[in-house]
């Protein structure tokens, strides 16, 4: 006597061409599930076994022919890249200060005794190289990365550069009319015999030019404005046929800013000048306190 044929499906029986991922998905106990979720994130399987508990003969059953979809980030420049990277490919783009804020958080920072800041530790080829990977990743993904400079208004760009522009014209033009000011009233007229009066005029202009934008834009020199106006003194003087005449003298004094030790910055630094001691800290505080400060 014939039997009809009779197909049996078990929940044990899966199609041949079956992800792992979707063959496991509702089969798998919470012990499964939780180190299939480590292991997918790219967690070594010794730092696995230390979170779950689980022997490592188990960890490595459950995570056997298992890919790994999504690597945790575990260097510096790993980190910066991911936590940058979503920021860059967004609408307004990744500001300077934003990127090397989160810069300065995965190299660490050291405290900069001379300007009284925390400064990061990362360099500039290690920058170059975190934007370049960002790049490479939002290409890869289809995505364009956008690094914007600090100035530029995201919600107006068009506008704001034109602005910008336009300032940086306008002060061209007031440090030509400078520049030609002084040249009119103390421009070179004669030069001794064998030099030429028409480049000696032009280096005058051209010195004259960054003399000015050292003494009125703060950076333009890493020599200190006291100290230039000093130096020049001294050599007016001596031209001028005085050398004993009475210059500029501004003593430079290169400042040394202790780095915060406390919750309250202003009293670490009144003890780093000396001005107070730690045992006053609570009478001060009161005094302030008091206040209504």
């Amino acid at each position: 006597m014939s039997h009809p044929f009779v197909l049996n499906l078990i929940p044990t029986t899966h199609a041949a061409n079956d992800d792992a991922p979707s063959r496991a998905s509702a089969l798998l106990d919470p012990r499964e599930e939780r180190v299939l979720a480590l292991h997918k994130a790219g967690v070594s399987r010794r730092k696995i076994v230390e979170a779950t508990g689980e022997t490592e003969h188990y960890v490595r059953r459950v995570t056997k022919d298992v890919p790994v979809t999504e690597k945790l980030p575990t260097t510096p420049s790993e980190r910066a890249v991911a936590r940058c990277y979503p920021m860059a490919i967004g609408r307004t783009g990744i500001k300077d200060y934003q990127l090397r804020s989160v810069m300065s958080e995965c190299y660490g920072v050291e405290w900069d005794a001379e300007k009284g800041r925390y400064k990061g530790r990362y360099t500039v080829d290690q920058l170059k190289r975190v934007k370049e990977r960002i790049r490479e990743r939002a290409t890869a993904e289809g995505h364009s990365a956008i690094f914007v400079m600090d100035w530029i208004n995201a919600d107006a760009p068009l506008e704001s550069s034109t602005r910008i522009t336009q300032c940086a014209s306008n002060l061209q033009d007031a440090i030509q009319e400078a520049v030609d000011e002084f040249m009119q009233a103390s421009g070179i007229q004669h030069v001794e015999e064998g030099l030429d009066l028409t480049l000696a005029r032009k280096k005058q202009e051209f010195a004259a030019r960054r003399h000015i934008l050292k003494l009125a834009v703060k950076g333009v020199s890493k020599e200190p404005v006291a100290r230039l106006q000093e130096r020049t003194m001294d050599q007016v003087n001596q031209l001028a046929g005085t050398p004993d005449a009475p210059g500029v003298t501004v003593a430079v004094t290169k400042l040394h800013h202790p780095e915060p030790k406390g919750d309250d910055a202003f009293l670490d630094y009144c003890e780093g000048q000396g001005w107070l001691h730690p045992d006053h800290y609570p009478e001060v505080e009161s005094a302030i306190s008091t206040a209504g400060y």
